[in-house]
């Protein structure tokens, strides 16, 4: 019978080791790059979703200007329409209880915009001029007509 050697033994625990650590390396290093790309997309989902809610603001507070959606606050968040269904939006109005509504009766118009399921809420607001009704039932955005210019 023959017997192997020490050195062979040594070299071979040695080998073993040497794998047992470059395997050990490896699921490290996988386990923290997955947890960076999860942490990524995660925050990729986040600014899509901010994204989009800005844009929905944006919009609301364009038709409200545009006299197409009622400025008037309404007592509960309202849902878009389909395919913007898992967002709602809201029109909070404050026509300014201050010293500075004195001198500039401009509306104060908030638009809050939410996701139903992921913890998004964004808030847009803008100061606008009171709605008036004009002849024949026609609104319009301003108070008084432009008198502004040098007439050039």
């Amino acid at each position: 019978m023959i017997r192997p050697s020490l050195h062979v033994r040594r070299t071979s625990g040695a080998v073993l080791l040497e794998v047992l650590l470059a395997v050990a390396l490896f699921v490290a290093a996988a386990a923290i790059a997955t947890a960076s790309l999860n942490s990524s997309l995660r925050s990729l989902e986040r600014q899509r979703l901010q994204t989009h809610a800005i844009q929905l603001a944006s919009s609301v507070l364009a038709e409200i200007q545009l006299g197409i959606r009622s400025s008037t606050g309404g007592a509960a968040a309202q849902p878009f329409e389909t395919p913007f269904q898992d967002w709602t939006w809201e029109i909070v109005t404050d026509s300014g209880a201050s010293d500075f509504s004195e001198s500039n009766p401009l509306e104060r118009i908030e638009v809050v915009i939410r996701h139903r399921t992921e913890p998004v809420v964004h808030r847009l607001a803008q100061r606008l001029p009171p709605r008036i009704s004009g002849p024949a039932g026609s609104t319009n955005n301003l108070a008084e007509p432009f008198s502004g210019g040098s007439g050039l």
